[in-house]
């Protein structure tokens, strides 16, 4: 029988912020745990930002050059293979809890009416998405109402305020939950291929309930800023002949 594939994606993680990797800071025991039982790529690294350009290499195996998403809404051409396309080739249903941030090739659609011509948050051909997180995160917007959190449209404020709640209530433990739930009513029999993606640690970088108070900080180093000054090899290129 074939195995059960779980690929889980974290949005905007450095890759250097794991214990396992060295940092003097951060502890991250669960995925050290399967770093440590598994394997841990130190050379892997996003070929692009922001989301649909990234997200599109790893989906497709291919650079940005090739794919040629160059930013947030830029269509993903169809006639490119991907890693739901390729479960479904292998016999699985492939499945997506939260979001992927593929525009639709215009070229698949039947007007230019179409809706999903408006956003860049579709999903990617191939895969069935039992839960949607993209923006404005519905599902979870209505499970905080439930919980007597009322955001209306504010969605953005949802997520800036999760220190504010517990943990529970955070985005990654609604997505989590809601896949074991899914997970319950599945055949022991038939594999399935599920894509959790989810969208922590993304700006607003406001972790929910006590991660918000785990690290000090007077502990954190300051992030890597722009520098003013160019580096001599910039500056030689900026000076060539016929460069604005």
């Amino acid at each position: 029988m074939k195995p059960n594939v779980l690929l889980i994606t974290l949005d905007q993680f450095r890759g250097d912020c794991l214990s396992s990797a060295g940092h003097k800071i951060v502890r991250t025991p669960n995925l050290d745990e399967l770093a440590q039982n598994g394997v841990r790529l130190a050379n892997h690294f996003s070929q692009a930002a922001p989301c649909s350009p990234g997200r599109a290499s790893l989906y497709t195996g291919t650079y940005q050059m090739n794919h040629r998403v160059v930013a947030n809404g830029t269509p993903l051409d169809d006639r490119f293979d991907n890693v739901a396309r390729m479960a479904l080739r292998a016999g699985y249903e492939p499945t997506i809890f939260g979001y992927t941030d593929q525009g639709v090739d215009p070229r698949t659609t039947q007007s230019g009416d179409d809706p999903r011509l408006s956003t860049y948050q579709g999903v990617l051909p191939g895969f069935n998405r039992v839960l949607n997180l993209s923006e404005p995160y519905p599902p979870w917007i209505d499970h905080l109402k439930q919980h007597g959190f009322d955001f209306g449209d504010d969605y953005n404020n949802a997520l800036r305020t999760e220190p504010d709640r517990h943990e529970d209530l955070s985005i990654s433990t609604f997505l989590t939950d809601e896949f074991f739930k899914w997970l319950d009513h599945q055949e022991p029999s038939k594999p399935w291929f599920t894509h959790l993606s989810y969208l922590r640690p993304h700006p607003p970088y406001a972790a929910a309930g006590k991660w918000s108070k785990q690290y000090s900080p007077d502990e954190v180093d300051l992030p890597i800023t722009a520098s003013d000054t160019r580096h001599p090899l910039h500056e030689a290129a900026m000076n060539l002949e016929g460069t604005a």
